[in-house]
C-alpha cells in the first residue's frame, strides 16, 4: 500500500475477517452495504454517504470489507477504514480491554513505544447496540485512528478508520460514526452463508 498505512492497531493479527465469503462477490460499490462474517460472528455494515465498500482490495492483507471515500483507492486513498472480529478471551472481555490490549500489542512489539489510546465517546447504533468509540495515536507510522468496538456474547466487533493526515482525519470522523451507527449485528452460519 502507498502509505504503509497500519492496518491492525486495533486487532490482533490472528484475528480472522470473511465478508462475501466468494470470489464471485467480491466488488467495488460506492455507498454500498454489506454482511461481513467469518466463525461465530456476523454483522451488516453500510457504507457512509461518499464513501466506498470494497471487498476485493484489502483481501491479500486479510481484510474482506474496506471503505474508502469514492473516488479514490485502497492502495491510494489518504484514510480508509476496516472492519474486523476478535474472539472474547479470559481478560478481554470489555471495549476497554480492547483497546487496552491493541495498546499492549504496539509496545510489546517495541515499533511504537508512544502508542496510546483514550475513550472518546459512546454512541447508540441505528439498529440498537451499543458503539464503544476509542481514539488511538503516537504509532510509528504517524496515524491518528479511532475504532468503534461492539461487545457482543462471545466476540469484539470493530471497525476501525486511520489517516496521517489529522486534519483529514478529524473531518471523517462524521463520517465514521455513520459507519458505526450502520452496524446490525447477524446470526450467520458460516456452513452455510448468507444468500447472495
Amino acid at each position: 500500500m502507498k502509505n504503509s498505512k497500519k492496518l491492525l492497531g486495533c486487532s490482533l493479527a490472528e484475528a480472522s475477517l470473511l465478508a462475501f465469503n466468494s470470489p464471485s462477490f467480491a466488488a467495488i460499490l460506492p455507498d454500498g452495504g454489506g454482511i461481513v462474517y467469518g466463525k461465530g460472528f456476523g454483522f451488516n455494515l453500510k457504507a457512509p454517504k461518499g464513501w466506498t465498500l470494497d471487498t476485493e482490495s484489502g483481501v491479500s492483507q486479510g481484510l474482506n470489507a474496506v471503505f474508502y471515500p469514492n473516488g479514490s483507492s485502497w492502495s491510494d486513498s489518504p484514510i480508509v477504514a476496516y472492519a474486523q472480529s476478535r474472539p472474547k478471551t479470559a481478560t478481554i472481555q470489555t471495549a476497554d480491554d480492547a483497546a487496552k490490549d491493541a495498546i499492549k500489542h504496539f509496545h510489546e512489539k517495541g515499533q511504537s513505544p508512544n502508542y496510546k489510546g483514550s475513550l472518546l465517546k459512546t454512541l447508540k447504533t441505528d439498529g440498537g447496540a451499543e458503539a464503544v468509540l476509542y481514539q488511538f495515536s503516537g504509532d510509528q507510522w504517524g496515524n491518528s485512528e479511532v475504532c468503534a468496538y461492539f461487545v457482543e456474547k462471545e466476540r469484539i466487533n470493530f471497525i476501525v478508520m486511520n489517516s496521517r493526515d489529522k486534519k483529514l482525519f478529524d473531518q471523517s470522523l462524521p463520517a465514521f460514526e455513520a459507519l458505526a451507527k450502520s452496524y446490525l449485528p447477524m446470526k450467520v452460519d458460516v456452513a452455510n452463508p448468507p444468500a447472495k
